[in-house]
């Protein structure tokens, strides 16, 4: 029975990386509608948002019956909660991405024009929150501590591009006084900006729920922001039997996100991956 335990621990927690994979995708995807005016993309992607959901409710169920039927203790139910935990988020960025999706779709339904300037700033953004995302995903991969409290300087770029947003939008709103009928359409643009803030922040959030499983403590990235690497290490408690966390075998789940988008230690793992180069270790 532990056995079968550890086995279901093992899956939930690949499920749950697998998830963040598709959402990254799915973001990408709805971006690329929004600039693009894509009509068929945005609802390929708003369909994905739909299907995740469904993953992330199934996912949900696993480990409230897995957490009623086996009483796990210790770090094996520290990395229940702490996939509930990240799960519950996943759905919150879902959730944003698909108002991505349902903005692009309707901007390329109306053939209405965002001024370039707004496009390209969107652009931007989305760069910054993908490479969130990407160090994010990594941190779960890799269970780096160090990587994690980097996550805060990775944000900051995202909030800043999103207050200089609002400053250009201003700007054209006060210059061109643009039609009643056209707010809507920039209100969208405002939007999307926003839902690619709250998507890096809650990214931010998702990892930081890393340290509950590594040291048993609610600890926030700033709160070992100014530790070193051994004081990190000495935060570490040990895993029980069931969690196993292994690097090399959970980049399989992620192995279809942009190399540039995530950290170097992940990169390689992929590209191990992708060459075979774990099939001795599978036999």
């Amino acid at each position: 029975m532990r056995k079968l335990f550890s086995r279901q621990l093992i899956e939930a927690r690949h499920e749950m990386l697998s998830i963040f994979e598709a959402l990254d995708l799915t973001l990408h995807d709805a971006i690329t509608a929004f600039n693009t005016g894509d009509k068929k993309l945005a609802n390929k992607a708003k369909k994905k948002t739909l299907q995740i959901d469904a993953r992330c409710a199934n996912l949900e169920a696993v480990c409230y019956n897995l957490i009623a039927t086996q009483s796990p203790v210790a770090s094996d139910f520290r990395l229940l909660q702490t996939i509930i935990y990240v799960n519950f988020n996943l759905q919150r960025v879902s959730d944003h991405i698909r108002s991505i999706a349902r903005g692009a779709k309707a901007k390329a339904k109306a053939e209405v024009e965002i001024p370039a300037e707004l496009i390209e700033l969107i652009d931007r953004e989305a760069g910054y929150v993908y490479r969130v995302m990407g160090a994010s995903i990594s941190c779960l991969v890799n269970n780096d501590l160090a990587e994690m409290r980097a996550l805060i300087t990775l944000d900051e770029p995202v909030h800043d591009v999103y207050e200089e947003f609002f400053r250009v939008y201003n700007r054209i709103v006060s210059a061109d006084d643009p039609a009643p009928e056209n707010y809507d359409h920039l209100r969208r643009a405002i939007m999307t900006s926003r839902y690619l803030e709250r998507i890096s922040s809650v990214s931010v959030e998702i990892a930081t729920r890393l340290t509950f499983l590594l040291t048993g403590q609610r600890l926030s990235a700033s709160d070992i922001a100014e530790s070193d690497e051994d004081e990190l290490e000495s935060l570490r408690v040990p895993s029980g039997e069931g969690v196993i966390l292994e690097p090399k075998n959970d980049a399989r789940y992620v192995a279809a996100l942009p190399l540039d988008e995530v950290g170097e230690d992940l990169k390689r793992l992929i590209e191990s991956v992708q060459n075979g180069d774990d099939d001795e270790d599978d036999e």
